[in-house]
């Protein structure tokens, strides 16, 4: 009996030692902390003034519920925080990656449909302007070919006319002569003169003609035979010019036809050459418009991509910061809370009166 009081005694004398060590790391923690010593610095005042305990264990409890409270609210806020930092980044993500998809298309819309656009229309005005700048060379060309074919037929029509002229006096002469004088035989010479070597070979009988005048002159125009020869030769010769004159007149008919056809021809390529150079230039000025309204609008988006580039980034640095905020809170928070509950655990215990603070 006398054995198992004795360790009933070195059990309570163990306990004992045992919770004054307890209280005194407690009490070693509660200095190392700011929220520590406040709270001691409470004891302390309450000893002084005498108070009842329970009011303590109130406040220390309240001050518990206050940092529960507190790191409620704080979890709570961030979470609304964060859930609008997702919201907002997600929203001006959005608005970025818009900007990037409208830039990119832009920029293919330019460069691989409204300049390669433009420079074909360009092209096509610069080839259309210079095949109505060749139609209208052709004009030229052939008004003055036509002017010049006219002039020559003109001095053709006259040449003939003389030669006419000419050989119907010869044949006046040639007809009246019997027997010839040395007057009228240099009437005749002096009338033939008039018919140039051209005008002889202007048809296949002025050769000939040639030749009989030359024997009629050899004998003087004597031979009467010859000279009936030479009147029906001059006839021939006379029908025959005549004839080519004819001829002359209808391919000069016929030129001028074809010359008003021509330019009938070349005035319709003309006009179909302005119409397109202008419809061409409508489409190019609607082309440049466009291409003008195109690189506004890439402009724009570019400068919405750099805002919204630094939007993010504004946001970004913000919800960090903010998140170091609530990290340094929330640990601060977690770390009183401990310090708050061994606060009212030792004020709480049943020797605290025996504690020196």
């Amino acid at each position: 009996m006398k054995i198992v009081l004795l360790l009933c005694m070195i059990m309570t004398i163990s306990y004992g030692i045992s919770s004054k060590i307890s209280h005194a790391k407690k009490l070693e923690e509660l200095h190392s902390s700011k929220l520590g010593k406040t709270i001691l610095n409470l004891v302390m005042l309450h000893s002084q003034v005498q108070g009842p305990i329970s009011e303590l264990i109130e406040a220390i409890e309240e001050l518990i519920v206050d940092i529960n409270t507190n790191i409620d609210e704080v979890e709570y806020k961030f979470q609304v925080r964060t859930n609008e930092h997702n919201s907002y980044v997600a929203q001006v993500g959005q608005q970025l990656q818009d900007a990037e998809q409208d830039i990119a298309r832009m920029i293919d819309v330019i460069d691989n449909l409204l300049i390669p656009r433009r420079d074909q229309i360009r092209n096509k005005i610069e080839s259309l302007v210079e095949y109505d700048e060749f139609n209208r060379k052709n004009v030229d060309e052939t008004t003055l070919l036509r002017e010049q074919e006219h002039e020559a037929y003109i001095k053709q029509i006259e040449e003939d006319n003389d030669a006419l002229d000419a050989v119907d006096d010869a044949i006046n002469l040639v007809s009246s002569l019997s027997n010839p004088s040395l007057l009228q035989i240099k009437n005749i010479k002096f009338t033939l003169k008039r018919l140039s070597s051209k005008q002889w070979n202007r048809v296949h009988q002025g050769p000939m003609v040639q030749a009989l005048i030359q024997i009629a002159l050899n004998q003087n125009f004597s031979d009467q035979g010859i000279l009936k020869q030479i009147v029906e030769a001059l006839n021939e010769f006379r029908n025959q010019v005549v004839e080519a004159m004819n001829d002359l007149t209808k391919q000069e008919q016929i030129n001028i036809q074809e010359f008003e056809d021509r330019l009938e021809q070349l005035d319709d390529e003309h006009r179909e050459f302005q119409r397109q150079i202008n419809q061409a230039q409508v489409d190019l000025q609607a082309t440049n418009q466009k291409l003008e309204d195109c690189n506004q609008f890439l402009i724009q988006r570019q400068a919405d991509r750099l805002q919204y580039k630094s939007q993010l980034d504004l946001e970004n640095e913000t919800y960090a910061v903010d998140t170091d905020i609530y990290t340094q809170t929330a640990n601060e928070l977690q770390r009183e809370l401990p310090i708050a509950e061994q606060g009212l655990s030792l004020i709480k215990s049943a020797d605290f009166s025996d504690i020196k603070i």
